[in-house]
């Protein structure tokens, strides 16, 4: 283990309704002990967090603070700068999918020992065209949930803001009879196309806040774990969404469920993908596993 001398630190202030002003505040505090060369960096605009984590600085770390997309983002610009440089990450969102499963503390005096002992392994990505992800790439009703759920909302119910507002998107598609869509798929096993509702790209088991969406997902095998929900019909609306929460969904008969490090898709219709939270662009997408492509503090 090498020491510590820099870290730069990228933080996303308005994430978690603020909740990351005051993690800085008490995270400065507990560095303060040490004979650290801390620069602080705050986000304000769109890719900041991709700009920052771009520039050499001497740093021995970078710590994000901030929800999925301001991970994203900061990810980003380690990889398409191929910088070797670690990341330490303090979630401060609403749903924090990665950093839930990797058990990373949320408390500030649990980080500031991670940084103490600076352990570090290397994960996996994804890269979506050109774009990479960290955790998941979906698109379909459950990317829409992210969108629809108000801030209140999320201060007030957490995951279940998610649950219910999945619930919702649901039933409307099929009341509103815009359900389904043809995706494409295509990878090194077979080519087909279905009649889809939703498809999820999940580097690791917790996907919008559904802790078991790809439960047999790992973050070092160098492989997906693709969920794709097909022409889910009204009564099995209650059946899916209880069965997303013990990871039994992936034996339904309306779900297909595959491992593999390349998938290309394609739809006629303009569906968005979403990378990390983030809205980025649409189908058709050819998506990659970047085997160990990230170094994470654990």
């Amino acid at each position: 283990m090498i020491p510590l001398k820099k870290i730069k630190i990228i933080a996303n202030p308005s994430s978690g309704r603020e909740q990351a002003l005051h993690k800085i505040n008490q995270l400065l505090a507990y560095m303060s002990r040490d004979p650290w060369d801390i620069q602080l960096l705050f986000t304000r605009e769109k890719d900041d967090a991709s700009r920052f984590a771009m520039q050499e600085d001497q740093e021995d770390v970078i710590v994000c603070i901030g929800g999925d997309g301001t991970l994203n983002e900061v990810a980003n610009g380690i990889y398409h700068k191929e910088r070797a440089v670690p990341l330490a990450i303090l979630p401060t969102g609403t749903v924090n999918d990665f950093g839930s499963f990797l058990n990373l503390p949320q408390d500030v005096g649990g980080f500031y020992q991670l940084l103490k002992r600076n352990q570090v392994e290397a994960v996996d990505l994804g890269l979506a065209n050109d774009r990479v992800f960290v955790n998941v790439a979906a698109g379909g009703f459950l990317t829409e949930i992210a969108y629809t759920v108000s801030e209140d909302q999320k201060a007030k119910l957490g995951r279940m803001a998610y649950y219910l507002e999945g619930a919702k998107e649901l039933v409307g598609g099929i009341v509103r009879g815009d359900r389904t869509w043809e995706l494409e798929v295509v990878n090194k096993q077979f080519h087909r196309t279905y009649q889809a509702q939703m498809f999820i790209i999940a580097n690791s088991t917790s996907v919008g806040g559904f802790k078991n969406l790809a439960p047999t997902a790992e973050i070092q095998d160098g492989l997906f774990d693709v969920l794709i929900l097909e022409n889910l019909d009204f009564n099995e609306i209650v059946e899916i969404l209880t069965q997303f929460m013990t990871g039994r969904h992936i034996h339904h008969d309306r779900m297909t469920y595959l491992q593999t490090d390349e998938i290309t898709l394609s739809c006629k219709q303009d569906i968005i993908v979403d990378l990390d939270g983030e809205r980025y662009q649409p189908l058709p997408m050819t998506f990659k596993v970047i085997h160990k492509g990230l170094q994470v503090l654990v």
